[in-house]
């Protein structure tokens, strides 16, 4: 009898996907960082859906820009440029008012400045994002051009900027502190839309579970 049952016995879909990595991340999936005091607490223990997949394009390299988002209006993004130890960088965006608060404006404005040798040291280490913030910054990178594309190209080459849908130009300006991990990410575009990120370079461990969407 137990024969006739395991022959006719329904059988469970296969799953469709595996999911492993951050970077394997699609719309609609839920992950949730662990609990690491390195970690501010916009991320510290939040669980976060993804909301959006975007891809950053330079000119030796382009990769995934994921933003998600959880009960709050806090977004958090994701993104994996290339780096040695295959670190994930995790980033807030910030506003003005952030920019203030963690630096000294006169000193920010040097960022803009020919050459792009700009130091920058925080004002402050009372700031809910004080446990991204290195203790001192150095540019890395001035005018740099690059693309944002809308869509998802982890897996295709973007358009160039010849073709129909190529992304957004911006020029790109980047600090790095705390051993090239701490780092600020600005993106000009050219209708003067200015995007200030926070970020830093972390283990993928520090997100602790990922599902995925409808699972």
């Amino acid at each position: 009898m137990s024969f006739f049952k395991s022959l006719f016995a329904k059988k469970q879909p296969a799953p469709t996907r595996v999911l492993t990595h951050p970077n394997e991340l699609l719309e609609n999936d839920i992950f949730t960082f662990g609990d690491s005091f390195s970690l501010p607490p916009a991320m510290r223990k939040q669980q976060l859906q993804v909301t959006d997949i975007q891809s950053i394009e330079f000119k030796h390299e382009h990769y995934a820009q994921i933003t998600a988002q959880g009960s709050g209006t806090q977004q958090v993004y994701l993104s994996f440029p290339r780096n040695p130890q295959k670190l994930v960088k995790f980033s807030l965006l910030l506003n003005r008012n952030d920019v203030e608060a963690l630096f000294d404006l006169d000193d920010f404005s040097e960022i803009f400045e020919q050459p792009g040798n700009a130091r920058l040291k925080p004002v402050t280490t009372n700031h809910d994002y004080a446990d991204m913030v290195a203790d001192e910054y150095i540019q890395q990178d001035f005018m740099t051009t690059g693309y944002l594309h809308q869509e998802d190209y982890r897996n295709a080459t973007p358009p160039q900027y010849n073709e129909e849908k190529h992304g957004r130009e911006f020029e790109y300006y980047s600090l790095e502190g705390g051993q090239g991990q701490r780092c600020i990410d600005i993106f000009i575009f050219e209708n003067g839309d200015t995007d200030v990120y926070l970020s830093f370079l972390r283990p993928a461990s520090e997100i602790a579970e990922l599902w995925i969407k409808g699972e």
